[in-house]
């Protein structure tokens, strides 16, 4: 097995599923985007995935968009060190963040953003379309392009990703099939965190879970630009090793990288999983075929571990009451039957059918 997949299987906790929910939100890489990933991420590193709704409920967990705007699933006491570390610092930075949602003059797009979706939220919880429709009336034409899907003039993602990591939108459920916004700073409490001590912290559990790293693989799992990820890299330089290639690991992190434990059993990782979303893909995968069919433009499946290697696709689809699970294996076939059903009895279904 590669060595470094070997060592993130064990600093994840996917070789022993010894994990909190808190400590798996806790490496900063939790996400629920396809939404349901960070269910299926926690069953896989913890016991207790059972209790995450009710955390996220309880605000003990809270949601925000990242800067690739994926769903990212945080413990409240670090909300406010994420979001700290990933403020764009620069006009280059945030022109990342935005993507294409403004046209030029950033800075000034971005206290626009900040103004009118926290004024939006201010005091309410509100639905995607009832903050779009809040927002056609506070920012200006040029920020709410016309969207041929929807049939109106609204804000795109870039724009609330800004708001969300100056403090000012976080998901707050659901209302029926549409996501439900709060401002962050009233959802939570929400310690201000300052820059630099929060890059450091997030570069540490990024490296710590998703390590060796180049400054190129960092950026594209943020969704940050390149000097930014330098900076967050800079920000804990006296505490990195190289191990090859411009690609750093904490020290501390050098005896279990160097010795990491076997991973037994196995393991469904979805879609969105954060072993999944380190963009060194080789890593895990070394086929390029292969590869192809586990990261897609769309749908992509999951993927079976099997004593810590890659060994096949899964899907699981609801089939009325039941759930159906699909594989596809890269050789032998894993027996997947009693993680299946507990994975089916945490989404609900209870039973499953296999259908190879």
């Amino acid at each position: 097995m590669d060595g470094i997949l070997a060592y993130r299987i064990a600093a994840q906790g996917l070789a022993a599923r010894d994990r909190t929910p808190a400590e798996v939100a806790g490496s900063f890489a939790l996400q629920d985007s396809p939404r349901g990933a960070a269910l299926t991420a926690v069953a896989a590193r913890s016991d207790g995935a059972g209790e995450l709704e009710a955390m996220l409920e309880a605000r003990e967990l809270v949601a925000v968009p990242n800067p690739r705007t994926a769903v990212a699933i945080l413990p409240a006491a670090d909300v406010g060190t994420y979001l700290a570390a990933l403020q764009p610092p620069d006009e280059q930075a945030l022109k990342t963040v935005f993507l294409r949602a403004v046209p030029g003059d950033y800075e000034a797009s971005r206290e626009r953003a900040v103004a009118a979706v926290g004024a939006a939220l201010d005091g309410r919880v509100l639905s995607r379309d009832a903050l779009h429709e809040e927002l056609r009336g506070r920012l200006p034409a040029e920020m709410l392009p016309w969207c041929e899907p929807c049939q109106s003039h609204h804000a795109r993602r870039g724009v609330l990703t800004v708001a969300a990591l100056a403090g000012r939108l976080c998901y707050a459920g659901q209302e029926g099939r549409q996501p439900a916004f709060a401002r962050t700073d009233q959802w939570t409490r929400l310690s201000p965190a300052a820059t630099e001590p929060a890059r450091a912290e997030l570069a540490r559990r990024y490296l710590h879970h998703l390590g060796p790293s180049t400054h190129g693989d960092l950026a594209a799992w943020a969704g940050v630009s390149i000097a930014h990820a330098k900076l967050l890299l800079k920000a804990v330089e006296d505490e990195l090793v190289d191990v090859g290639g411009k690609a750093y690991l904490l020290a501390d992190d050098l005896p279990l990288f160097e010795d990491p434990p076997p991973a037994r059993g196995v393991r469904l990782l979805g879609a969105g999983d954060p072993l999944l979303a380190a963009r060194d893909k080789e890593r895990l995968i070394a086929d390029k075929a292969l590869r192809a069919k586990v990261w897609r433009p769309i749908g992509s499946p999951g993927v079976v571990l099997s004593d810590g290697r890659p060994v096949g696709t899964w899907r699981m689809r609801k089939r009325g009451r039941r759930l159906e699970l699909e594989t596809e294996w890269f050789g032998a076939a894993a027996d997947v039957g009693a993680e299946a059903e507990r994975l089916a009895a945490l989404r609900g279904g209870g039973v499953y059918d296999a259908k190879p």
